[in-house]
Order: structure tokens, then sequence, then C-alpha cells
């Protein structure tokens, strides 16, 4: 819940392990030459239902803010926290102390020249890697008194914690340097304070909160090639703190939809990046018709509809976008849409 407070999209790891919670068996990675029933990892796509019902298993692809969810997901269990670095925008340094030989010179930092760098020679864990980095891009240590969230991991090596700052970047192990790996996009970070059979995951240094990528440490990840390029690449948008659907007075199957169009046509207005008000006034009228038939609450639609348009960048306060949702929730009221039959999708 702290996590999730600070704006980081957590979900849970197996009891005493860096590992998401296992897969349901429809949602289980292909096998060679095989593909599940749910086109894993592509969030659902050929019909599972997983991620609408709040389930976790999905992994980093399931990670949420919504307090609900992490209460019915870790109440009574003892799953450890992981935070979904590309939902939350972060970016995380991860700086292994593994016990391996000295590759050979090029690997040390690729795409450097290291000919004429004698400590070169010395380095040993990822720590060195990145100290050795700091000097020859001649930038101030980022390890001496670090000036962003620090953790010292159970193995002896260490996370910096940065923030993005609207930059996206995709994850990589080796590409910065040996024995450094970068969690970003589709990754995931073992939360600060986790405790494992090994140890503890300790906050250490100065700073509780991730400061900014640096300027220069993020010119060297696109140098590396982990600055992603590919908007389809990218996380979604994080998920909308959703209701719980009300079952009392109405048939399960009918709730169950109304909650899968609800939370389909919050992602997509989130995900708008041109025509915002089109997609308001879209999503606003097929809710609406839901609201109209008794499966939605007016209150909550209105709410959710407007935390979704606030994430695509449109400010929850705009006369403008308030009006076109309003009418559109008092247009598809007038127009109730028929209950589905069971087994139906939304």
């Amino acid at each position: 819940m702290r996590c999730a407070g600070r704006g980081w999209w957590v979900h849970p790891l197996l009891p005493g392990s860096k590992r998401p919670a296992g897969n349901c068996r429809r949602c289980r990675p292909p096998t060679p030459g095989g593909r599940p029933p749910c086109g894993f990892p592509d969030l659902g796509a050929d019909g599972c239902g997983c991620l609408a019902a709040g389930r976790w298993c999905h992994g980093v692809r399931a990670a949420t803010t919504d307090p609900e969810l992490i209460r019915r997901w870790w109440g009574g269990r003892t799953f450890a926290v992981g935070v979904a670095t590309g939902p939350s925008g972060l970016v995380v340094v991860d700086l292994d102390d593994h016990h391996h030989p000295l590759p050979e010179r090029e690997l040390v930092l690729p795409g450097i020249g290291l000919a004429t760098v004698p400590e070169a020679d010395g380095v040993r864990t990822g720590v060195d890697v990145l100290e050795l980095l700091c000097r020859v891009r001649r930038a101030e240590s980022l390890l001496h008194a670090p000036p962003t969230l620090t953790v010292r991991t159970p193995s002896g090596g260490v996370h910096l914690w940065y923030q993005a700052g609207g930059a996206r970047f995709t994850q990589g192990a080796g590409r910065l340097g040996w024995q450094i790996d970068v969690r970003a996009g589709w990754s995931t970070a073992v939360a600060p304070t986790t405790r494992t059979p090994a140890g503890c995951y300790q906050l250490t240094g100065p700073r509780s909160e991730p400061a900014r990528l640096p300027r220069w440490l993020a010119l060297e990840l696109a140098r590396v090639g982990l600055r992603s390029r590919d908007p389809g690449a990218d996380p979604p948008p994080a998920r909308i703190r959703l209701p719980r659907p009300a079952t009392r007075h109405r048939p399960h199957d009918a709730a169950a939809y109304a909650a899968a169009a609800l939370r389909r046509e919050a992602e997509t207005v989130a995900g708008a990046r041109s025509g915002r008000n089109d997609a308001i006034n879209r999503a606003g009228f097929r809710l609406g018709q839901l609201v109209g038939a008794g499966l939605l609450e007016f209150d909550e639609v209105h709410r959710v509809l407007t935390e979704a348009a606030e994430l695509a960048g449109v400010d929850p306060r705009e006369a403008k976008a308030q009006s076109t949702l309003r009418r559109a929730l008092q247009a598809g009221m007038c127009s109730p849409r028929t209950i589905p039959s069971p087994g139906a999708r939304p």
C-alpha cells in the first residue's frame, strides 16, 4: 500500500522470491511451438478473463495501485512485492555482485573503447563498472552519497531507483555494462524493505525518493539501444481504480460484463493520444447505456472516466471535457443496453 501510495504499480512475487506469482493454466507462457488460449503476453487478447476479473496471474502486466485489489491479493498471503517499472515511470539500475570471471575488455562497457583505461582491469562488480562509466564520461559518481533512492540487495548488489521523467526505456542485461541490469518497461524491481530468506532489500543512502534520471545516463541508455522508440512496445496506461461489481440484485454474468466493459472503455480513454474528447464521448455513451440498464452507477462511471481522461492528459477540471462526459452519459442512459446473454463478451 505504501508503494501504491507513491504511484508505483505493484504485483505479487512468490514468497521469498524475485519471481512473479505463477500463471493460471490459461495464462502460462507458451511452450516451444505452442500458444496458450489467452494469447499471453498480449493482455488476454484471445479471451482470457483474468485481468478483467482482477487476478494477478499475468505478473507485471497485472500490476495495480487499486487498494481493493491489493487487499484482495495480499490478504492472508505471504507474497513479496514487485514494482512494475514501466507503468510506475521508473528506471532501476541493478548492479550485481556475482563472482564471475572478468570478460574481455570490449564487454565491460560495450561500445566504449577501454584500451587506454587501466582501471578496466580492476573491476569486479556492477558497482565498479558503473563507477568506471562515470569516470569515462567525466560525470559525478552515482554511488558516493547517492543522490537517489538506493537499495542494498541480499546478495551484496545495489539498486539505484530513478524517475524516467516521461522518457520510455526497455530492460536489458549487460547492455550498459558488465554486471549491470537495467529494469525498465515490462520489468519488475523488488520493492525496498522486502525480506527474503537471503536477507532484506535494505534502504541505504540519504534519499528516500527516486531522483530524476541524469541526462547523461539517459543518453547512455539510448546509446546502447534501451530507449524505446516503438509506442506499441511501451506499457499501457496504468489501470484506473475500478469499483467492485455489485451482484446482490443482478445476475453475476451481467455484473461481470459491466465490470469488463467499464475497464475496457476506461483504458481506451486513458490511452487516447488524439481525439480525446471523441474518445470520452464514445465511452460515456456506451457506459451510460449500462447505467441506464442498472448495471453501473452514474457517479462511479463519472469518476472512472474522469481519472482515465486525466491519464490521457485532460485536466479533470476542464469544463469542456466534463460537459462532454455528462452529456454522453445522459444520452446513453436514455438508450439502455440490453443485458447480454451469459457468456457474451462486452
